[in-house]
């Protein structure tokens, strides 16, 4: 079978087993679109292709360990990402060059970019709830967002507080699996984070 039929699920399991092959496929197939994407947030050729090289080696050396459940999803959520680790990293070398800079606007700096990190996570779950039956959408929202009441759901909506409670498992199960491969790499991210932080 040629590299180019191979699907997505396929190439991720070969990766795991350190086929060159298959990381080679994977990135002919996803360097362009991260490179754009990285391109449009920095304005910077250079530094687009710096952060999407990283990407690809970074995925290369941990191959045996990741855990992707949709390997396009997780390639955009780690150029996402990338790109707020490069902002911190540049506010903490400006942060040493620059001593007279009162702590207090470091910290507003470092709150701006969290708060950066939970709008793409927030962008990210309503492309989930998207992704669900108008019905289910319509309980998460009623449910997690608003804060209503099973008993009160159930009522609005003229159904047993069972079916509501189907439709509010069956939502997070779904979101669930659509936002793991955002979060693992939030988790990493935020390790990374750290490691700016105090080094």
């Amino acid at each position: 079978m040629q590299s180019s039929e191979l699907t997505n699920e396929m190439l991720l399991s070969m990766l795991k087993e350190s086929d060159h092959r298959a990381f080679e496929e994977i990135y002919r197939r996803f360097w362009r679109s991260l490179f754009r994407q990285l391109y449009a947030k920095s304005g910077d050729m250079e530094l687009a292709e710096e952060l999407t090289q990283k990407i690809f080696v970074s995925l290369w050396e941990r191959r045996a360990d990741l855990q992707i459940q949709f390997l396009p999803s997780y390639l955009d959520a780690a150029a996402r990402f990338s790109f707020i680790n490069h902002l911190k990293s540049v506010i903490k070398a400006e942060r040493f060059a620059n001593v007279a800079k009162s702590e207090e606007e470091s910290k507003q700096q470092q709150s701006s970019l969290d708060a950066l990190a939970a709008k793409e996570l927030m962008a990210q779950l309503y492309d989930g709830l998207e992704k669900l039956s108008p019905k289910t959408r319509q309980i998460f929202v009623m449910s997690r967002l608003e804060y209503q009441p099973i008993k009160k759901i159930a009522l609005a909506l003229h159904l047993s507080e069972k079916a509501v409670e189907y439709h509010i498992t069956k939502s997070l199960k779904s979101l669930r699996i659509i936002l793991r491969d955002y979060l693992a790499v939030a988790i990493l991210a935020i390790s990374v984070s750290l490691t700016l932080v105090f080094s």
